[in-house]
């Protein structure tokens, strides 16, 4: 009797647990269905609906079993077979710019033709006071038909200096009225890191290279500061902007202090900040700070990056490289003062290992990107760390010997690349690089090799859609479909290899990848939903691309009209 009865107390507890194991544990705050769900996860890549709770994907899966998750609270939505891709990362930008452009709205000459940015600075000058400086940045030399010489901004400014920043940001273009007052002649000296672009009588011809570029500015006067109240609003502009076009997390490549810290703590605080930022610091900023900040404000603020620089612009032909430039014989581009003491950048890293930061380089050349290289390999070696461990990166990594494409892969370095910039720069690299620009962008060689690609746009250098750089990547093709083959089309990307250098591979840079980069059980419900199916539109399509909805953290935080 004793043993029948405890029979049936054991079958009881079996049907009870059985009747609650297939009970969910909790019930979605919204349901998403009918959806074309592109999950980026690789043990479930397709799904048609997702539940979420709180800030959380609880359920993603099919149309049928997410009901399970359901009460008389739970919102639906149907998703009307539109199309769900996960919250993008935009791995490289210079964040503040964003806002600060919007509402500043400097004078702008990004990417004009020669005549149409004349146009521009005449338009200026009428405005100016005499005497006054006009300064813009954004000109692009590389598409005019002739090289860039003071003498076009003589025509339009004889009496107003103009300075204007090259769109890399690594070469400075002057008139002659801004080379007098700097005193710059055919008698001054290149300075350390930087180079006067002289013409064949030794004449400077107003372009200046890198650190030369000091020569001039340093004589702008200062335009007035934003108060405080204008950079909270500048960063609340730029987080919206970014959000509308998918963008739910941005790593900041500017290498702050702590100022910029406190401001943005501020502006999570009062809800003026919405995207998710992951921020890098200046070499004494982090060492003074001790240790990172992880996840602040439900995880969306960290600190946890260095940001160095070792070189320059390939534009500018400030990029350091091992050979001189193909259209400038003797010039190989210069070094930085880092990048010159090999020893004690890898002691920087070092140190900031020790403490939980992780280097990310500018490096644009191949001697520059052999130096990073150089650099990380010893101090993992000094600290024990394995690539995994480290997360090491390298920015740009726009030329690389054959050599050091291998090292990559070996010494697991991630390349932080934007795709943007090979299908701007293709303009110009043959003519600065020869044979070698086979080995410029190699997205190809670099994945072969088992590297992690982080894509981003270098804004304010390139615009920051992250569905140009997807375009870019697949077809190494400028938006006008040129070259029809695409520039070293061997080099492209898959559609899904460049979707995940906006998802899961930027999520493993930043120590995330059990966080988010994928639509997931547990992890942050970031998703967007866009106008047309990235993975079966035809490639020409991809940057036209636009984004219907933002969902951060559960939150819908962007609507498309």
């Amino acid at each position: 009797m004793q043993k029948e009865r405890t029979s049936i107390i054991l079958l009881l507890v079996f049907i009870l647990g059985g009747l609650f194991s297939c009970a969910p544990r909790e019930y979605a705050d919204v349901i998403y269905t009918n959806g074309v769900i592109h999950t980026m996860d690789e043990d479930n890549p397709e799904a048609t609906a997702m539940a979420v709770r709180g800030d959380k994907f609880i359920y993603v899966g099919n149309d049928e079993d997410v009901l399970e998750y359901a009460n008389d609270d739970t919102e639906m939505v149907d998703l009307e077979e539109q199309v769900v891709l996960p919250g993008l990362t935009e791995s490289h930008i210079h964040f503040e710019s964003v806002g600060e452009n919007i509402l500043a709205a400097p004078v702008d000459v990004y990417w004009l033709p020669l005549d149409e940015m004349q146009e521009t600075i005449a338009e200026a000058v009428a405005e100016a006071e005499p005497g006054e400086w006009i300064v813009a940045r954004g000109y692009n030399d590389a598409i005019w038909d002739v090289d860039a010489h003071r003498k076009f901004l003589d025509e339009v400014s004889p009496d107003n200096p103009v300075s204007l920043r090259r769109y890399c940001g690594h070469a400075t273009f002057v008139n002659t009225k801004a080379l007098d007052i700097a005193g710059v002649t055919e008698e001054t000296q290149d300075p350390d890191a930087g180079t006067i672009v002289r013409d064949e009588h030794g004449f400077p011809t107003g372009v200046l290279v890198s650190a030369a570029g000091r020569l001039v500015t340093q004589h702008i006067p200062d335009e007035p500061d934003l108060t405080e109240d204008e950079k909270l609003e500048a960063l609340a502009m730029g987080s919206e902007a970014v959000l509308s076009k998918g963008i739910t997390t941005v790593h900041d490549a500017t290498g702050s202090g702590m100022n910029t810290v406190e401001r943005r703590k501020e502006a999570y605080e009062r809800g003026l900040l919405q995207v998710r930022v992951m921020d890098a610091k200046t070499y004494n900023t982090a060492m003074d700070m001790g240790e990172p900040l992880v996840g602040l404000f439900n995880d969306r603020y960290t600190v946890r990056w260095v940001k160095m620089f070792v070189d320059g612009s390939l534009g500018g032909r400030g990029a350091a490289l091992l050979e001189e430039y193909s259209d400038m014989p003797g010039e190989t581009g210069a070094l930085r003062e880092l990048g010159q003491n090999e020893d004690e950048y890898a002691e920087r890293v070092a140190d900031l290992l020790e403490i939980g930061f992780s280097t990310r380089t500018h490096s644009i050349g191949d001697r520059g990107n052999r130096v990073t290289l150089n650099a990380f390999e010893r101090a993992m070696d000094k600290t024990g760390m394995s690539g995994e461990e480290a997360r090491l990166v390298v920015e740009h990594a726009q030329v690389l010997h054959p050599d050091d494409i291998e090292r990559f892969g070996e010494l697991d370095i991630i390349a932080s690349m934007q795709a943007i910039h090979c299908t701007e720069d293709m303009l110009f690299a043959e003519d600065r690089l020869g044979e070698r620009a086979q080995y410029a962008y190699a997205w190809r060689s670099l994945l072969d090799n088992d590297v992690i690609i982080a894509g981003g746009s270098d804004y304010s250098v390139s615009p920051y859609n992250p569905f140009y750089g997807l375009y870019a990547a697949v077809t190494r093709k400028d938006r006008e479909g040129s070259p029809s083959g695409g520039w070293y089309p061997e080099q492209t990307m898959t559609r899904e290899e460049a979707l995940k250098s906006y998802t899961v591979w930027p999520a493993y840079v930043e120590f995330s990848e059990d966080l988010k980069g994928s639509v997931t059980a547990g992890k942050l419900a970031d998703f967007i939903v866009i106008d047309r199916d990235y993975f079966t539109i035809p490639e020409e399509e991809i940057h036209e691309i636009n984004v219907l909805k933002t969902v951060l953290g559960g939150e819908t935080v962007y609507r498309g009209d």
